[in-house]
C-alpha cells in the first residue's frame, strides 16, 4: 500500500515537472535583404552584412545611407505560443578569418535594431532604404553581440540576447504575434569601420540559403511550457 502512494506520488511529480518544462523554437527568418548602395544581389539570402562609419552603425531620418550597410531579417510568428517568453537569442555564423579582432568587435558590437516600415525581398531597391530603415538610436536596440573567440579558419559564432535591450522585444514579439500578418522584422547593424580598420573590417555572416543548416541565421525562442 505504501509503495502504491510513493510510486504515485513520484510519477505525479514527473508530470507535474514536464509540464512545466520550456518549450524552444528555432526559427531561420524566412527573408533577408542587404541594405547597401553597390549591393549586387542584395535578395539572394546568402550573406549577410554590416558595417557602419564614423562611429555610427546607422543613418538618423533624413541622413544618407550611401556609406553604411547593414541587413533585414523578416519571420513569420503565426504559430508561437502563447506562453511567457523565457530567453530569445539570435545566434549568427560569420565567415572564417574575419577581419576584425576580438576587442574590436567587443567595441562595436553586431546590433539587432528595430526597423522603421516594412520590406519585401521580391520587390527591394535601394531606393527604399529612406524610408525603411534602422530606428536609430540607442533604444532602439534590442540587444547587441559579440564573437568569445576567433579560431583560425572556422566560422565565428555571434549570439545576441534580445532581451537585454533597452528596446522590449517581448513587446515587439507579441504585437507581431498579434497582428494580422504575423510578420516581424529586425535590422542588424555595427559601428564597425572598414574605412578605419581595413576593407575586411566588416560583419559579413551567413543567410538562410546557405547550404549548411547550422551556419544560417536562428532566432531561438524559449517559452513557458
Amino acid at each position: 500500500m505504501f509503495g502504491s502512494r510513493h510510486n504515485l506520488t513520484m510519477l505525479l511529480s514527473l508530470v507535474a515537472f514536464m509540464s512545466m518544462t520550456p518549450k524552444t523554437l528555432v526559427l531561420v527568418p524566412k527573408e533577408t535583404i542587404w541594405v547597401y548602395e553597390n549591393a549586387s544581389s542584395p535578395a539572394d539570402g546568402t550573406f549577410l552584412r554590416a558595417w557602419g562609419v564614423e562611429g555610427k552603425s546607422c543613418p538618423a531620418e533624413g541622413e544618407d545611407a550611401g556609406a553604411f550597410s547593414y541587413s533585414y531579417l523578416k519571420w513569420d510568428f503565426t504559430d508561437l505560443p502563447k506562453t511567457k517568453l523565457l530567453s530569445a537569442k539570435l545566434e549568427f555564423s560569420n565567415i572564417p578569418d574575419p577581419g576584425f579582432t576580438l576587442d574590436i568587435a567587443k567595441k562595436s558590437p553586431l546590433e539587432a535594431r528595430e526597423i522603421v516600415g516594412d520590406f519585401s525581398a521580391k520587390t527591394w531597391a535601394f531606393e527604399m532604404a529612406a524610408k525603411v530603415r534602422p530606428a536609430s538610436g540607442k533604444n532602439s536596440v534590442y540587444g547587441t553581440g559579440y564573437p568569445k573567440s576567433i579560431t583560425p579558419g572556422a566560422p565565428v559564432a555571434i549570439s545576441i540576447d534580445l532581451l537585454a535591450g533597452p528596446n522590449l522585444f517581448a513587446k515587439a514579439l507579441a504585437q507581431a504575434a498579434g497582428s494580422p500578418s504575423h510578420q516581424f522584422s529586425l535590422s542588424i547593424t555595427s559601428a564597425l569601420d572598414p574605412s578605419v580598420e581595413g576593407r575586411s573590417c566588416v560583419y559579413k555572416v551567413y543567410g538562410q540559403k546557405e547550404s549548411k543548416e547550422y551556419l544560417r541565421p536562428r532566432l531561438v525562442l524559449t517559452f513557458e511550457e
